[in-house]
């Protein structure tokens, strides 16, 4: 009974949320809940503004982004470097300071495949997800001839396009790149995950992309071969 009693009062404190006093223009490293500074922290205090280095969102549904605005009694997810998704609820609101209440509520990076991936092959390197190669591309319908370097997804929610990175996310079967990709806008990924298309249409043209999986064998084969 009393080591019982000892494992609860262990596990208590892991499972309970964190109040976290964070000053503006000051971080917060999920993971330990403490005050960091900003330029290395995953979630940083603005005057208006909390932004998070990789990722959050408070309306279920929307994608990651960088950034929210501060509204008390707000709760949103938050990613740290790992993949690692807390739950961050503000409490409270200052002049000089706001309180967060922090818990960790899964992982992006170590838990299982997405669905939408689990019927592809495990990929070569450790960590990916998916690797994409562009077959069409076309500006106002008219097809233009480009290379572009294969879309790589990781399980963490990071994603490389040739030098590019950022992050992605996936809502209802609908891709969604960030940074210089977020205007491609969300990208249908067939049943099979084996194909990804994007259509986006901005104020001047619109944009279509096919991309199709690489298969690891193929990945694998070239890498032999060099």
């Amino acid at each position: 009974m009393r080591s019982l009693l000892l494992a609860l009062v262990l596990v208590a404190p892991a499972v309970r949320a964190a109040a976290v006093l964070v000053p503006l223009s000051r971080g917060v490293e999920l993971r330990t809940q403490s005050v960091s500074d900003p330029a290395t922290a995953d979630l940083v205090v603005q005057s208006r503004l909390l932004a998070a280095r990789y990722g959050m969102r408070c309306v279920s549904g929307d994608a990651f982004g960088p950034s929210a605005p501060i509204v008390s009694g707000a709760a949103c997810e938050v990613r740290d470097g790992s993949g690692a998704v807390y739950e961050v609820k503000v409490t409270s609101v200052g002049s000089v300071s706001i309180s967060l209440d922090v818990r960790q509520t899964g992982t992006l990076a170590q838990g299982a495949r997405p669905s939408a991936f689990k019927s592809l092959p495990v990929d070569v390197e450790p960590g990916v997800l998916a690797r994409y190669q562009m077959t069409a591309y076309a500006i106002d319908g008219n097809r233009v001839a480009t290379q572009f370097a294969s879309l790589m997804l990781r399980a963490d929610g990071a994603y490389q396009f040739g030098e590019r990175r950022g992050r992605w996310s996936l809502v209802q079967g609908l891709l969604l790149l960030d940074g210089e990709y977020t205007g491609w806008g969300p990208g249908a990924l067939s049943e099979d995950a084996r194909r990804l298309t994007f259509h986006s249409r901005g104020a001047r043209f619109s944009v279509s992309a096919a991309l199709e999986w690489v298969d690891p064998k193929a990945v694998l084969l070239s890498q032999v071969s060099r």
